[in-house]
């Protein structure tokens, strides 16, 4: 019982992660629009806004997947905790981020 329940405290997280990371690549991209910076039909904040938005939406459907698949584990009493799919969002975000950094070192020191 308890590691179902911990299984099911697990997946709202997911979501809010998930949630999170598309309603910051929304921001960024409207953000870009907004300050007039759109050289061409997609510009660097549309680029980053959409990779967000991507990833949100990645985070969303691993998070159901881990979610569906703890939960045959836990019930067949074969629980072997998998890290490959924290390790994408991890690796996701650092891509970005560093991505992020090298742009706005690149406008503030051309």
């Amino acid at each position: 019982m308890r590691e179902h329940l911990a299984n099911e405290r697990t997946l709202p997280s997911w979501v809010r992660t998930g949630v999170g990371l598309i309603s910051i690549g929304l921001v960024v991209e409207r953000a870009g629009a907004l300050a007039g910076t759109q050289d061409a039909p997609i510009g660097a904040s549309g680029l980053f806004g959409v990779a967000l938005t991507l990833l949100g939406c990645l985070t969303l459907v691993i998070g159901t997947v881990q979610f569906l698949r703890n939960r045959c584990r836990i019930i067949e009493g074969d629980f072997t905790p998998a890290i490959a799919a924290y390790l994408v969002i991890v690796a996701g975000s650092m891509v970005l981020a560093a991505a992020f950094v090298v742009y706005v070192t690149l406008q503030l020191f051309p």
